[in-house]
């Protein structure tokens, strides 16, 4: 997307109610992606599988992680390739960094995974924060076949209808941003002309 064509932040309330009405589906389809994520997380019982706490550290890290795909779809970090790759890459360091728990504290490990975690994104442009908490989740609880794959499940219902609303409603969005871009443009241009008219007759 051009950068002109990016959506700004809403400088009063009364943009921000005219936001409201272009995140209305996202935010339903931001519900429905965490309640299927949470179905999961409770069929499966994960809990039971690898520790209590196991679900709760999944469910916060993609409730951040949806809030920023479909809510925020132009910040930086709303991109399907960060949002993949720094899953990734957080379940791979944090895997290794679980191992590392056999010779080191809890806080050593704790800041050795943040720390490659950090490097890595930076490295891959795929910084994505809420990643983060996957990899000590990984960390803490040892997660294995069923949660990696309750966890690719989720990356998986989160991209496809993140592209859904791509080519519908953030499209639309993008377009109703173009035609106002190029009326205030049109607009302004207009009352330069007055005013170099204006000039000339003085």
């Amino acid at each position: 997307m051009e950068k002109e064509y990016r959506y700004r932040e809403p400088k009063s309330v009364k943009e921000a109610w005219k936001r409201l009405k272009h995140r209305i589906v996202p935010a339903i389809l931001a519900g429905l992606a965490l309640a299927l994520l949470v179905f999961l997380l409770q069929y499966f019982d994960i809990d039971k599988a690898y520790g209590l706490g196991t679900s709760a550290v999944i469910f916060t890290s993609f409730a951040s992680s949806i809030y920023i795909m479909f809510i925020t779809p132009n910040s930086r970090a709303a991109k399907n390739s960060k949002f993949v790759k720094s899953y990734t890459i957080a379940g791979i360091v944090g895997s290794i960094g679980g191992l590392g728990l056999a010779v080191m504290p809890l806080y050593v490990v704790a800041a050795l995974v943040i720390f490659f975690v950090s490097v890595l994104m930076i490295i891959t442009k795929s910084e994505h924060p809420p990643a983060a908490a996957i990899a000590f989740a990984f960390v803490l609880f040892r997660i294995g076949v069923i949660g990696i794959i309750i966890i690719a499940s989720g990356v998986i219902i989160v991209v496809t209808l993140r592209y859904l609303l791509e080519k519908t409603t953030f499209e639309v969005e993008r377009e109703m941003l173009k035609v106002s871009l190029r009326e205030k443009q049109k607009s302004i241009g207009l009352q330069n002309s007055k005013n170099a008219r204006h000039k000339r007759r003085r």
